[in-house]
């Protein structure tokens, strides 16, 4: 295929040339966030968050989001009909909160006007990202299709599908997209999974990039092009293979991008496909929450001007944005996760739901999720979001990531409710009713520590593993059954939700601190984590968590 290059293009690759050397070898040490609350914006349905969540700004205090998954009829009664994507009208960028039923969600807006979807993705749409230039919105869709030779239709047999990207344009806000043109595809043959997708996009001034995911081998893949092509009707994306030469989007080769954790001489192909600019920085990030080696969710690094060279590759924080330590090693899991599971992690500014956030304009990114903690299945996902406040420093801090505990009340169930995730709703016996927990009592309670249980080492200390416990007596009822944060291992009668954390055994030299303990009501006996050993006044403490940072 004949590269098309502009002059902006040819100049800025001269330019990268010289720098991208220095600049892909990135020191992230100076680097914290501080995740915050986590709150169930969605669900649990199986109407979404089966897709990188993403945002429009339509106007002040007007975003239309976007998230996948099954359809329904227009009549919206529930019957599924493949997959596809839905529009939600709300007031930010984390607002995805219309009803279903109601006028604010837009069922199925990413089809052809008769109604069609594209041969090589007839299975459905997932609107991954969505982009404007020259005053055009673009729309970047996984789609999937029976995996050629395969007898299934579409099916819940995900080993038969075939992944690929289309390009969509629309000319209103997104509520229907036309001219779709596959740009990413790959005839690679093999068990499980096959082809090219799970894309997200971003840009800089000559190209559009898209960051994907190779099934077969769960590895990240480099594509981009050249931005005054996107309104074309076939050619656009060329493939990253070793360097930018001439192969297509669709069908051509290309090589793994590569990633070495900072500190280290470890380096992995398994970065992510979740991309977001740091824009004050001029840094790419990349998300991974599905390594099980690294046991949580990863974040890379590198300069945006590396992304033109020919030698593109990434610097990855040595620990994990929050810790998922899967049983057995495997992650994700299958239709019943035994723990929670973390999927589709997805970065957009809370300025303008860009996937460009920028620190001078706001302190914070916001990090959706899907989010399906037991005993829920799949087809009970919650979309979560948090707000994650980022600090600098030019000299390492430690530790560089920190995730909120809050605590939640009913005041039906005279219960709290302390967890660093959403109130893990469901249906089924176990669950948390919906609804229920809704007054946000402390927030935060304190920052739980992240690190590789590998290595859980910090400002000196051995840190202390905080796990989150469920109740499987269902007591005191199994609509809303008794919640244990505790030190290395669940109590009897308790299963392990997830790991929260880490604190330190001891005060912590560097950065405010407050002694975590577990508590029990005195009326009822059920358990939360307070910051002072009186318990909020509600109960008497039971042991001493360990301490655990503040701002």
């Amino acid at each position: 295929m004949k590269k098309t290059l502009t002059l902006a293009a040819i100049s800025a690759a001269l330019f990268c040339g010289i720098c991208s050397h220095a600049q892909n070898n990135l020191n992230t040490s100076g680097v914290r966030f501080w995740l915050e609350r986590a709150d169930s914006i969605r669900g649990p349905e199986p109407y979404g968050e089966d897709s990188y969540y993403n945002s429009l700004k339509l106007g002040t205090s007007s975003y239309r989001n976007f998230t996948a998954n099954q359809c329904s009829n227009s009549s919206k009664t529930g019957t599924a009909n493949f997959n596809c994507t839905h529009g939600i009208d709300g007031t930010a960028a984390w607002d995805a909160t219309a009803a279903y039923t109601s006028s604010a969600f837009h069922i199925n807006v990413l089809n052809t006007a008769g109604g069609t979807t594209p041969s090589w993705a007839y299975c459905g749409q997932w609107l991954n990202s969505n982009f404007t230039y020259n005053g055009i919105l673009y729309g970047f869709s996984h789609g999937e299709n029976p995996k050629p030779g395969s007898s299934d239709t579409c099916g819940t047999n995900y080993s038969t599908h075939h992944k690929t990207m289309t390009l969509w344009r629309s000319s209103d806000g997104g509520l229907s997209w036309n001219t779709p043109v596959e740009i990413i595809d790959s005839q690679d043959a093999g068990t499980g999974e096959t082809g090219e997708g799970d894309c997200t996009q971003t840009a800089d001034s000559a190209y559009a990039y898209l960051f994907c995911r190779k099934p077969q081998d769960t590895t990240t893949r480099l594509a981009r092009a050249p931005l005054s092509t996107l309104s074309n009707s076939s050619g656009i994306f060329t493939k990253y293979d070793a360097g930018w030469g001439s192969q297509p989007g669709v069908n051509g080769t290309d090589t793994a991008i590569s990633g070495t954790v900072y500190g280290t001489s470890n380096t992995s192909t398994r970065l992510g496909s979740s991309v977001s600019y740091w824009q004050d920085k001029n840094w790419m990030m990349l998300l991974n929450i599905s390594d099980a080696n690294f046991a949580g969710l990863k974040a890379s690094f590198t300069a945006q001007t590396n992304l033109q060279s020919n030698s593109v590759s990434f610097t990855t924080a040595p620990v994990p944005v929050f810790v998922q330590e899967a049983p057995g090693g495997s992650y994700p899991y299958g239709d019943t996760p035994p723990v929670n599971l973390y999927i589709y992690p997805s970065v957009v500014s809370l300025v303008d739901g860009t996937r460009t956030w920028n620190l001078t304009q706001k302190g914070q990114f916001l990090l959706a999720y899907t989010f399906v903690p037991p005993p829920n299945t799949l087809k009970q996902r919650i979309l979560a979001a948090r707000s994650v406040t980022v600090t600098t420093s030019g000299s390492a801090l430690d530790p560089q990531m920190l995730v909120e505990i809050s605590t939640r009340y009913d005041s039906t169930f005279n219960q709290r409710y302390s967890s660093t995730q959403p109130v893990a709703y469901g249906t089924a016996s176990g669950s948390y009713a919906i609804g229920s927990f809704s007054q946000v009592l402390v927030d935060p309670v304190a920052y739980l520590t992240q690190v590789s249980a590998s290595n859980p080492v910090s400002q000196g200390q051995t840190l202390t593993k905080i796990v989150e416990c469920r109740s499987t007596a269902n007591w005191p009822s199994s609509t809303h059954p008794d919640r244990l944060l505790t030190t290395n291992s669940c109590d009897s009668n308790y299963t392990e939700d997830t790991v929260a954390g880490y604190t330190y055994p001891n005060k912590p030299a560097v950065g405010n601190s407050v002694q975590l303990y577990r508590c029990t009501s005195s009326a009822n006996g059920t358990h939360w984590v307070a910051n002072n050993s009186g318990c909020d006044g509600a109960g008497t403490s039971e042991k001493s968590l360990g301490w655990a940072l503040t701002k």
